[in-house]
């Protein structure tokens, strides 16, 4: 394994260039990026090279810009790799038990020629949510109350949940009402 430093230098011409600078020069300049406001930092990012089962790795300085892109693909691929960590794949042929005796993934599955409207209907559910979670405290709570048919006795549930007056509850209402148009009118099917 060798890792190889490239920093921006000064060169005879006056000009800027990267050159290989050694591990000390290295520590010495993010040691004096410590003490430096972020627009006078100096930025480097990493890159691996395998090579014949050998890793190399390289330490280049970039502009902040070039850091801030490639930090963020990197914290992007770090969370995929642990999301897909996370799940399992299994093949449709495996076997699994059910109650006394082993059947394949396959003829546990339910077929359903709706599944693609539940799976959209939860996600824009989840979205809606996470909305009116931002926008109101009362607002998924809402939401909660309409679902479950019941948007007549909401005023009274609100005011009661929340020890406000039923016309302030009223007003939750009708702003529950314009948000949901307005968010409504803003997703497209």
């Amino acid at each position: 394994m060798k890792i190889t430093y490239l920093a921006n230098q000064k060169q005879a011409d006056g000009s800027m260039r990267l050159s290989v600078i050694s591990h000390d020069q290295w520590l010495q300049i993010v040691g004096l990026n410590r003490n430096l406001p972020a627009e006078q930092k100096r930025y480097f990012i990493t890159d691996v090279i395998q090579d014949m089962g050998e890793r190399d790795y390289l330490v280049i300085e970039t502009s902040a810009k070039e850091y801030y892109a490639w930090n963020r693909e990197r914290m992007v691929a770090a969370r995929k790799r642990k999301h897909e960590n996370q799940m399992q794949s299994l093949s449709l042929n495996s076997l699994v038990r059910d109650g006394n005796e082993k059947v394949s993934v396959q003829d546990t599955i339910v077929f359903d020629p709706h599944i693609d409207e539940q799976v959209y209907d939860s996600l824009f559910l989840e979205a809606l949510r996470k909305k009116l979670a931002e926008w109101k405290p009362w607002g998924c709570d809402l939401l909660d109350i309409y679902l479950s048919d019941n948007p007549k006795r909401c005023t009274k549930q609100i005011a009661e949940k929340y020890h406000i007056s039923l016309q302030c509850a009223r007003k939750y209402k009708r702003q529950f009402e314009k948000f949901l148009k307005n968010f409504l009118e803003s997703v497209s099917f």
